[in-house]
């Protein structure tokens, strides 16, 4: 790793020695004669050469790597008159300007097709890539994240229609659970840190450095099988507009958190940075497997070595920190475009969240009363740091050929220390409970990737195409000395407390309880994809064929990837004469003064103990090979069809045996869509896709959740989901910047992967073992609303014009069948799928004006309940109950280089609340049923500037 950040840094200060070659640049505007709208998708070109560049959504054009030298331009459009516009000098260094008046001809029937650079990050541009393509898409631009008070992936996906975002960082589309949906930075699937899920976490890629996002809700032949919900595509930025340096910094007082006493354990001198410095590490040559000690003096020796770091330290917290310079870069290296961008992102946040924990028996139905098994108050504070660099080249070598590096790299560190009261009912005692946690996580992304254009028509239209990608990712997981304990202070008969609270000492090792637990996870990835095009000519104009003029498209996918994972438990038992009675006075000490060295030992104390199992280790790998070939048939200007087929072949070995979901699939797709007007379409989808389970879900290790108080545990018998899709959309795009959208969907699965709550299997005092199901099948129908309104000429308001809106909706139905297999016994067989959402809502207002350089904008955002883990008759379902989010920011541009923003995330600072229906009556009451957990996640007030050191000062 450190050879890949010295190379970047190598390159990073190289482009500032490139020294630009002796070449100009011409821009300009074409226009229609009569109603002075721009013209989108003219070409504007130099005749005899091979420089020419389209119109773009705001009819602006740039042809640049001019050489200097006196020229004449072409512009051509359909239902427009040819144009030439003579002597336009081209000067070393600078941009000749020509603005261009076209007029009207209706009888010019010839196509053109836009090739070149395009300006794709616009909401217009946007819209416009929406509607040409030929699947179901729903997309958000650069601009509209600019204007939001969004700071990462995380929260710009979630105005998208039909997805939310499960835990800050994980993505649904659809209703449907992360599992359910693929993602990929620039075409390539982007890697998972955790150890537990699939998912790409969103909060990694900062919202500065996304040039667009595109969600794919149905399949087709060059998309990914494994996905229901959605295929993901975050493109960040390449070639920027101009050479700059902008710099940004934000502070976030959080209600609940800022300024008030903060709880946390002792770290090293690198904690700020989030990496991990080794503080927390078992000490150098500690033995692989405790119980291999056979020497009682090397026993206390190692037992002695772990620090005695048991004891939380307090401050005060201070506002959350978030600072990202980027470097932006654009020059020419003789005939050659270059462009690099270049950005570091720091942020460091803390949270004190105040957590209702419950759980309970079956309901007792004779009182008509919940059955408690305990109630606990949990004060979690939580530190996360986030390091990040973005380092991406892009090479323009003329108009049909590009290659690019992009590079991402994010370090992730998450410590917490839960802080454990309440009153646990069925043991009777008051806890004093506590865990320390601490989870690096890191992940890479390098790609190469070209773009080629073999051929060109007179017009510049592509008739030959091909791209390819090459991909190394890495991600990794370290979680040192994740330690636990337990202190209790027994009720007596007349329920008054006992002075002091008691360490909780097993008669065996029970690392649950007190002890350390360490884990390491590294996953490495390689692959490779290419993709051709080709225009096939079916005859000439006089043939019965002339109308329909298909395009071939085919691409083959490769993927290997590789997993490696380690776990240990470490626990603490008594030592030969300590004994587990309660007048023990070493049990009542504070825990720092428990674990000094003199008190761990093998007669008097404590002493280590290890419980790791064969299984609590695993080796994974999955190679993956996909091949795709589809025909795009447009038939004269009305319809569109593609249809085609993705092949995939997928080995999948655990600890170096196959697993069931060794598999080659066939996945058949159609896209059809039809022009009712020029602005006005229809679209239908079917396309048949695949979910896998993944390497966690499918190894048999298990994991105790100490917030939860549940242990987690794989299933080596998963089958491999299979999923038809079916989409029909109707689509209106009444200008470039608005569009108004209604579709339905319909999807059949089959073996749906669950979470669930395992039947007859979890120890005493509420603690369950969750684990993961196959449903027989289940089915998910939904309905979506897309609006994008602008305000502008609807009345002689000023105000009014500055106004736009945005408002998206989705109201889904699911349904599961369980089939006879024992383990899902006592689940309800008419519930929705679980982690499906029954309804999903977005809606923004927002207000720009330009001359003032004031933004103000309003997000709204509510999902509908959702089940968190499927649960049994006598434990009911436990479901995510909707909650309500409305952020509001306002920004202020002062000069062209100097903006200040301020906005409040989550003004109502609704509950989050996870609720299960105990009476079973059908209903989920907030007041009346049983809560799982609940806490606020409290107001964040953020205020920013950003400083751009334009090209001007470079």
């Amino acid at each position: 790793m450190r050879q890949i950040l010295t190379t970047l840094t190598v390159l990073f200060f190289m482009s500032f020695t490139l020294v630009q070659a002796q070449t100009g640049s011409i821009q300009g505007t074409v226009k229609d004669s009569e109603t002075n709208e721009e013209i989108i998708g003219a070409i504007v070109k130099i005749p005899g050469t091979s420089f020419g560049a389209p119109t773009d959504v705001f009819g602006s054009y740039r042809i640049d790597n001019v050489p200097a030298g006196t020229y004449s331009l072409e512009i051509s459009s359909l239902s427009y008159s040819p144009k030439t516009i003579p002597s336009i000098v081209v000067t070393a260094g600078k941009t000749a300007t020509s603005n261009i008046i076209l007029e009207q001809n209706t009888a010019s029937l010839s196509e053109v097709v836009v090739i070149g650079e395009k300006i794709r990050n616009t909401d217009a541009a946007v819209l416009a890539e929406m509607r040409e393509a030929k699947m179901v898409v729903s997309a958000i631009s650069g601009e509209q994240i600019a204007r939001s008070q969004d700071r990462d992936a995380a929260q710009v996906v979630r105005r998208v229609p039909g997805v939310t975002i499960l835990n800050d960082r994980f993505i649904m589309v659809r209703g449907l659970g992360d599992r359910y949906n693929s993602v990929l930075l620039n075409n390539t699937f982007a890697p998972s840190m955790e150890t537990d899920v699939r998912s790409f976490a969103f909060n990694t890629v900062p919202s500065s450095q996304i040039d667009r996002i595109f969600v794919y809700k149905s399949p087709s032949p060059e998309l990914p099988g494994d996905f229901a919900g959605g295929a993901v595509k975050i493109f960040t930025k390449s070639i920027p507009p101009e050479s700059s340096v902008v710099l940004d910094y934000s502070i976030g007082i959080r209600n609940g958190t800022t300024f008030n006493t903060f709880k946390q354990q002792e770290t090293g001198n690198l904690h700020w940075t989030g990496f991990n410095d080794g503080y927390l590490n078992l000490p150098n040559g500690f033995p692989n497997n405790v119980r291999s000690i056979n020497s009682p003096d090397e026993l206390q020796k190692w037992g002695r070595s772990l620090r005695n770091n048991w004891a939380p330290r307090e401050r005060v917290a201070i506002p959350d920190q978030r600072i990202g310079l980027t470097y932006n870069k654009r020059f020419n290296i003789g005939d050659i475009e270059v462009g690099n961008i270049t950005a570091i992102n720091y942020s460091n946040s803390l949270t004190t969240f105040n957590i209702d924990r419950n759980d309970h028996n079956r309901y007792d139905f004779i009182n008509d009363q919940p059955d408690v098994i305990y109630h606990y108050d949990d004060v979690q504070y939580t530190q996360n740091i986030r390091t990040g660099l973005i380092h991406n080249w892009a090479f323009r070598f003329n108009n049909q050929n590009t290659i690019e590096f992009k590079n991402l790299f994010n370090q992730l560190s998450t410590t917490q220390f839960v802080d454990r009261t309440g009153l646990h009912r069925e043991f009777n005692y008051i806890p004093e409970n506590g865990a320390f946690d601490q989870i690096f996580r890191n992940m890479y992304v390098g790609q190469l990737t070209g773009k080629h254009t073999l051929s060109v028509d007179s017009d510049f239209r592509d008739t030959r195409t091909l791209d390819w990608t090459l991909a190394y990712n890495h991600s990794g997981s370290d979680q040192p000395d994740y330690r636990r304990y337990r202190r209790d202070i027994q009720l007596e008969a007349g329920d008054d407390p006992q002075q002091e609270s008691i360490l909780y000492v097993g008669r065996g090792v029970s690392p649950d309880f007190l002890g350390r637990f360490f884990s390491e996870m590294n996953e490495n990835s390689v692959s490779g994809a290419v993709n051709y095009s080709q225009k096939l000519d079916l005859g000439s104009s006089s043939s019965v064929f002339a109308a329909i003029k298909p395009t071939l498209n085919a691409g083959l996918f490769f993927e290997n990837k590789s997993r490696n994972f380690q776990a240990r438990n470490i626990g603490y038992v008594a030592g030969s004469s300590a004994g587990y009675e309660q007048e023990n006075p070493l049990w009542r000490l504070p825990l720092e003064q428990i674990f000094l060295p003199e008190n761990i030992n093998n007669t008097t104390g404590l002493k280590i103990d290890e419980q790791s199992n064969p299984t609590d280790s695993y080796k994974a790998s999955n190679t993956l090979s996909a091949a795709y070939t589809s025909l795009t048939l447009p038939v004269g200007t009305k319809i569109t069809a593609v249809v085609g087929a993705r092949v995939e072949n997928n080995i999948m070995k655990l600890n170096g045996e196959d697993t069931n979901n060794t598999t080659t699939k066939v996945l058949p797709s159609a896209n059809v869509s039809y022009n009712l007007t020029d602005k006005m379409l229809i679209r239908a989808a079917y396309g048949l896709t695949v979910n896998r389970p993944e390497f966690r879900e499918l190894a048999p290790f298990s994991f105790y959740d100490f917030n939860f108080n549940s242990t987690i545990k794989g299933e080596p018998g998963l089958r491999t989901a299979s999923i038809q899709n079916m989409d029909l959309r109707w689509e209106l795009y009444p200008s470039a910047n608005e569009l108004i959208s209604v579709g339905v969907f319909n999807k059949q699965f089959k073996d749906a992967i669950e979470r669930v709550a395992l039947f007859g299997q979890g120890g005493s005092g509420g603690a369950k073992v969750f684990g993961f199901l196959n449903a027989q099948s289940a089915y998910s129908r939904g309905v979506e609303v897309d609006v994008k309104k602008s305000f502008a000429g609807l009345s002689n308001s000023s105000f009014l014009d500055d106004l736009s809106l945005l408002m998206n909706a989705s109201y889904i139905s699911s349904e599961v069948e369980l089939g006879d297999d024992p383990r899902t016994l006592g689940q309800s067989n008419n519930r929705p799928l679980q982690g499906q959402s029954r309804y999903i809502a977005n809606a923004g207002l927002f207000y720009n004006n330009i001359a003032s350089g004031i933004q103000v904008n309003l997000n709204y955002n509510i999902i509908g309940r959702r089940i968190f883990i499927v649960g049994t008759e006598q434990y009911p379902d436990i479901y995510e109950m909707p909650r309500s989010v409305l952020d509001i920011s306002v920004s202020k541009q002062f000069t062209p280089y100097f903006q200040a923003k301020i906005g409040i995330v989550d003004i109502f600072n609704q509950e989050s609340l996870l609720l299960q229906d105990g009476n079973q009556d059908g209903k989920l009451d907030r007041k009346t049923d049983q809560v799982f957990a609940r806490f606020h996640p409290g107001q964040l007030i953020n205020i920013g500037i950003s400083y751009s050191f334009g090209k001007r000062q470079l």
